[in-house]
């Protein structure tokens, strides 16, 4: 009995120390949770959270899944460099009779992200994808990029 209990105690201290850093899943029955973490600096990583819907059209789930998976990785990538480079944003907006009418928004970023690795996928029930990137620390700070912690 002795040796069960220790066992239970070692494996639920190993569960509970992988919980500690990154970003939590954003995927609740299925669907996008009504509210999630996108980017978080700790000690250790950026993290950042892609997200990509799927192409309806396509007409094998590994195809979507697969599409879905690479568009949430260039996502991912677009936010890592918008966090630490910076983006830019373009509005424009033209009100007729005090109504927004023909309103656009687009951000613009231009950067190399290097040393990202994919921490995790996790997919919704059409298919669409999340991934988690982490980039360690020591690649930003051995690029000249320091954040406060």
């Amino acid at each position: 009995m002795k040796p069960r209990l220790i066992a239970a105690i070692a494996l639920s201290l190993l569960a509970l120390s992988g919980c500690g850093g990154g970003l939590p899943g954003a995927v609740e029955k299925g669907a996008l949770a009504p509210k999630f973490e996108d980017t978080k600096l700790d000690g250790d990583y950026l993290w950042v959270r892609g997200i990509a819907a799927a192409n309806q059209l396509h007409a094998s789930l590994t195809q979507r899944r697969a599409m879905s998976r690479e568009a949430a990785i260039a996502n991912a990538y677009q936010r890592a460099a918008e966090y630490i480079i910076g983006g830019g944003v373009i509005a424009n907006v033209k009100v007729k009779d005090a109504l927004a009418q023909d309103s656009t928004l687009e951000t613009k970023v231009q950067g190399v992200v290097r040393g990202a690795e994919i921490h995790s996928s996790e997919y919704t029930a059409d298919d669409g994808c999340t991934v988690i990137v982490r980039i360690p620390r020591a690649k930003l700070k051995a690029a000249n990029i320091e954040f406060g912690k």
